[in-house]
């Protein structure tokens, strides 16, 4: 579990159980976008399947061959279900193989887990299919399920899971990763560290592609000139955004994100989430 960054606590409870014996049917865990929530799903995958660790041992070892599977996404009893190429939502089709290889017994591992990460995308019959294992898990099986957003989830779904809550990352942790982790120079380690928002995930894209930075800019440049732009300017920029549904997502949380800075730095706030800036 040593290779999820930060959330300490939440990696802390999935360890417990583990090594507790009381491993719940299914756990969702809850955060932001791209802080770690499928990395860590991935590594407790990875700690209920190792065949080398100890009994007491809270690491995987990462070298038997249901380590090295996992890594690989190849280990028959661990999928990882997500929307096809281009596509936004889970196709129910998809959910019905779920549960059809949900009663089938394990091939190699003590466990079948199935990871779906972003759950809150997921349309209503594909949630409802997803309910009924929920309701009745067959035996060893564990889902992993992941939301940004859990208030868009059916009550009932919720309910059935043990939540495991993420939170954003320091700018420090995710600065130090960049630059042990993924080989960043320090000046610009701090700089995505603090454009991040605290998602680890997002400044490694950010670092491997200049664009995503250049993208999250020209947004926050976008924010400080529609504060005094005009009633038309404004529709103009909405009806901009409004053809793509993710971009518009993404454009309103940093937005929403870069009024909280404000309000914070004209009280004398510093290491502001949204940009990143310092401020006396």
């Amino acid at each position: 579990m040593r290779e999820v960054i930060g959330n300490q606590q939440a990696r802390d409870l999935l360890v417990r159980a583990a090594l507790g014996g009381a491993v719940s049917h299914a756990y969702l865990l809850t955060g932001p976008d791209q802080i770690g929530k499928t990395t860590l799903a991935l590594a407790f995958a990875r700690l209920l399947q190792c065949t080398a660790r100890a009994p007491d041992d809270p690491e995987p070892c990462g070298a038997c061959l249901a380590c090295r599977k996992i890594a690989h996404g190849t280990h028959p009893d661990v999928r990882v279900l997500e929307p096809p190429e281009g596509k936004q939502w889970l196709p129910v089709e998809q959910v019905r193989d779920l549960l059809h290889t949900a009663y089938l017994a394990p091939y190699e591992g003590r466990w079948r887990i199935f990871i779906l990460p972003q759950v809150e995308r997921m349309r209503a019959e594909s949630a409802n299919a997803l309910l009924k294992t929920l309701e009745e898990p067959p035996p060893g099986v564990m889902l992993l399920l992941t939301s940004g957003a859990p208030d868009l989830l059916l009550p009932t779904v919720i309910s059935r899971c043990q939540v495991v809550p993420l939170a954003p990352l320091a700018p420090e942790e995710v600065a130090r990763a960049l630059v042990e982790r993924w080989g960043a120079a320090p000046d610009d380690a701090r700089t995505l560290a603090g454009l991040a928002s605290g998602r680890l995930g997002w400044a490694v894209e950010a670092l491997a592609q200049p664009e995503r930075r250049d993208r999250r800019e020209t947004l926050l440049r976008q924010i400080v000139e529609l504060a005094g732009a005009s009633r038309d300017a404004r529709m103009r920029l909405a009806s901009q955004l409004a053809s793509d549904t993710e971009a518009a997502r993404g454009a309103v949380e940093l937005w929403a994100l870069w009024w909280r800075d404000a309000l914070l730095a004209a009280h004398g706030a510093g290491d502001l989430a949204s940009t990143g800036a310092a401020r006396a």
